[in-house]
């Protein structure tokens, strides 16, 4: 997640698709999140990609959950396919 760190906020648009949350901040910043679920056979993985954006820049971008549901999901700035 670390080689989004200084992208445009609209590359991380065009990777991901419009966030399923947002929030702005009072100091500025912007948090935009987006939600992933992975069934199995014997329960749900669920994870969280969040990025904070600063003045239209990512300034840090992380996931939480489970590494094998956020894996497939977690994608970099130049996959646009």
């Amino acid at each position: 997640m670390s080689e989004w760190q200084g992208q445009q906020e609209d590359q991380v648009y065009l990777v991901y698709g419009p966030p399923m949350r947002e929030q702005d901040l009072k100091d500025g910043r912007k948090i935009i999140a987006y939600d992933f679920a992975a069934g199995r056979s014997d329960a749900t993985d669920y994870c969280e990609v969040k990025f904070i954006l600063k003045d239209g820049v990512v300034s840090s971008a992380n996931y939480r959950g489970n590494l094998g549901a956020v894996e497939r999901f977690v994608r970099g700035p130049k996959n646009t396919d």
